[in-house]
């Protein structure tokens, strides 16, 4: 038999997301499974957790994951169970172990990627300062922990700025840099201090594929294409842009312009090399200006076509004010005015039903004011 260890994430963004402190309490020793999560959005074959009914979160992206698919895949089962035997209250994670005499196997799983034999050798932007920075940093930070030095202010000052700037700097490479510095700092037995600086560099790495990092990284590409380095690089594609972008796989372009968090949680989750991301980030900013350029509207991270369908089938006459005050009057008017003007007209088609309510709730209210 052999012990499996897996921390479990993103504990706060489900079932237990207002009372950690419940499952902080009561999680421990307790049997847990794990099944995998084929048509997750944000990443292809996550590995879900269930304590119960009680969606607790997922198998921490990376090696973790691939090696819970794989046990998975390789019992011929659709799940397997395992036990709580670690409470991280700090970091926010639950530490599970599965003993079991399965061998895990390497199992190729389908590729849904459009990336997948996706090349590009033409110009890009340029690193930011801030991605810049990061690598910088990472390089020092491996230099002196091999070198087994003592935890001091600089090595301090290189992890905090790691810490802020990670998000921009997402790629294989990046990636697997970190995890061999976290190995390293676990591997130093005469320099205890490590353990705090490596369990933050392991929380900025989980922290990648969260939705703030995602809305981030779809800022970035919005602020590119107004940036004076997009200028300078439409100037050297002259009348070939049109052609750069269009070498962008079509499906991940519409996936980005509909649901660009959700896009960028894709880019992430494939780790690609660092070339190809910058490369992809590149042509996004390119085809954003182009299309500002052209006014067409600019969904951004709302599909707000679906919402306009959605109220239409609930057959409320408060879904239509609901789904309104959701979503930003600015943000609908200024990047999709065919769905604003569209949601307008069912909220005045509505607006007597509801003021019929209101009316008649006011009245009750007033007629049991009069008789107290």
């Amino acid at each position: 038999m052999t012990t499996y260890r897996f921390a479990i994430t993103g504990l706060r963004h489900h079932d237990f997301a207002n009372r950690l402190d419940e499952l902080y309490d009561k999680a421990m020793g307790k049997r847990m499974s794990i099944s995998i999560e084929h048509d997750n959005p944000g990443e292809m074959d996550a590995v879900i957790v269930y304590w119960g009914r009680c969606f607790v979160g997922y198998v921490r992206s990376g090696t973790d994951r691939e090696k819970a698919c794989s046990l998975i895949l390789s019992s011929g089962r659709g799940s397997m169970f395992g036990k709580i035997v670690e409470v991280d209250r700090d970091h926010r994670v639950l530490w599970m172990e599965i003993v079991t005499d399965v061998e895990p196997q390497t199992v190729c799983l389908p590729s849904v990627c459009p990336f997948a034999n996706w090349d590009y050798d033409d110009k890009i932007l340029p690193l930011s300062p801030q991605e810049v920075q990061v690598h910088t940093m990472l390089n020092c930070l491996e230099m002196v922990i091999e070198a087994g030095e003592p935890w001091d202010s600089e090595m301090e000052e290189w992890l905090s700025a790691v810490e802020e700037n990670l998000w921009c700097a997402i790629s294989c490479e990046t990636t697997q840099q970190i995890i061999r510095i976290i190995e390293m700092m676990t591997n130093a037995p005469n320099h205890p201090q490590y353990k705090a600086g490596k369990d933050r560099l392991q929380q900025a790495l989980d922290h990648m594929g969260s939705p703030e990092v995602r809305r981030l990284q779809c800022q970035k590409i919005f602020a590119n294409a107004e940036s004076n380095d997009m200028l300078q690089l439409l100037c050297y594609y002259g009348d070939r842009a049109e052609d750069a972008v269009a070498s962008l796989p079509s499906v991940f372009v519409m996936m980005f312009l509909r649901d660009g968090e959700s896009a960028m949680g894709k880019l992430w989750y494939m780790h690609y090399p660092r070339k190809k991301i910058r490369a992809i980030m590149s042509l996004l900013a390119m085809k954003v200006h182009m299309m500002k350029n052209e006014k067409k509207p600019l969904e951004r991270s709302i599909p707000q076509q679906w919402l306009a369908n959605w109220t239409k089938e609930q057959h409320s006459e408060m879904a239509t004010a609901v789904i309104t005050k959701c979503v930003s009057d600015f943000e609908l008017q200024h990047t999709s005015p065919q769905v604003y003007n569209e949601l307008q007209s069912l909220q005045q088609a509505t607006r007597p039903h509801i003021d019929y309510h209101v009316n008649t709730n006011t009245y009750i209210e007033n007629q049991t004011i009069k008789q107290q």
